[in-house]
């Protein structure tokens, strides 16, 4: 009885979602409230102290990674013009960077 009641289910989820149940799955944390979502570059308002390096007024890094914690984006991965990647607080991102494309 519970393994029909599964299967009418997931056939039931593969029909209402695009892409199948498995497709549910992997759209979900793709894109956040913010506009902030992987592949979106972001352009810096002033100088931005990221890790070790620093990212000049005007430069653009690519979103490569989102880090969340319970739920929420807490930080983000960003690609820097030399290839190696930064780890970056939210709070950082959105108080020093604006989204060029989503």
């Amino acid at each position: 009885m519970a393994g029909s009641l599964i299967v009418a289910v997931v056939a039931a989820l593969a029909v209402v979602v695009p892409g199948g149940a498995a497709g549910a799955a992997e759209e979900a944390p793709a894109k956040v409230a913010s506009g902030i979502a992987v592949g979106v570059q972001l352009e810096a308002l002033a100088d931005v102290k990221v890790a070790r390096a620093e990212v000049a007024r005007g430069s653009r890094v690519s979103v490569a990674r989102l880090i969340e914690r319970q739920g929420q984006v807490t930080a983000v991965d960003v690609e820097l013009a030399d290839g190696h990647i930064a780890r970056v607080a939210m709070a950082t991102v959105r108080a020093s960077f604006r989204v060029l494309s989503e």
